[in-house]
């Protein structure tokens, strides 16, 4: 190599570094948001009440970060790493979090309605009392979340998990959970009212109490699910008959 090429590769060298010293001390002067905005990244940051409704945080690193009252609405947040966040009574309407990871985060009376979780994590995630109503998540982890008396109405939940699940006394009227997988979880007291359970697997789940009028159960795979004090009123059964036990306690 001459003289000249030893030359241009010190002088990207010093380039490089130059740019990485001076990113370095802008990132010492900016604020969360800012921060967050420049690097994709704020682990651990406090966002809490940050307006961040609309923006564009495709792939960001938000693990650990406070983001309580913060608003996404309408946020982009696919393939987002949000593990261990706390987003309680946050606002994600109608946000995009395609494939995101919420494992273990924290989104206790969250507005999630009109939100597209489909193929997220949402592993040991708590959700109580959230509203995700209209919700599409198809194919969506919910292995151990918390989502007693959350509002899961209208929601679309085709193929999603329920491993451990706690869905005591939550809402999925309307729901549409066709060939969900619902193993060992609570659904004490839960408003099944018109929701699809069609090829569902429900096993060794808890049912007692839950309104099942009008639901669809045809072709479900029920195996060991309890239904002490379930109501049935025009409910679809398995095998395709009409299930009208409890009518008359209308």
């Amino acid at each position: 190599m001459g003289r000249w090429g030893k030359w241009a590769i010190a002088t990207m060298i010093l380039a490089q570094a130059t740019i990485g010293s001076a990113l370095a001390s802008m990132a010492d002067t900016l604020n969360p948001v800012q921060q967050l905005l420049v690097s994709r990244q704020c682990n651990g940051c406090d966002l809490a009440g940050a307006a961040l409704s609309g923006l564009q945080l495709a792939g960001v690193s938000l693990t650990r970060a406070n983001l309580q009252n913060a608003n996404l609405q309408d946020a982009v947040l696919r393939n987002a790493n949000l593990q261990g966040a706390d987003l309680t009574q946050a606002n994600l309407q109608a946000a995009v979090l395609t494939q995101t990871n919420l494992t273990a985060a924290t989104l206790v009376e969250s507005n999630l309605s009109d939100a597209r979780l489909a193929f997220a994590d949402l592993t040991e995630t708590d959700l109580q009392r959230a509203d995700l109503m209209g919700a599409i998540a198809p194919e969506t982890n919910f292995t151990g979340a918390q989502l007693a008396a959350a509002d899961l109405s209208a929601a679309v939940l085709i193929k999603a998990s329920f491993t451990t699940a706690n869905l005591a006394s939550a809402n999925l009227q309307a729901a549409d959970l066709t060939e969900a997988y619902i193993l060992r979880t609570d659904a004490t007291n839960a408003n099944l009212q018109g929701a699809d359970f069609s090829r569902a697997r429900l096993v060794r789940s808890n049912f007692d109490g839950a309104d099942l009028t009008e639901a669809n159960l045809r072709r479900a795979i029920i195996n060991r699910s309890t239904f002490e004090d379930a109501t049935f009123c025009r409910t679809i059964m398995p095998d395709g008959s009409l299930n009208n036990a409890d009518c008359l306690r209308e």
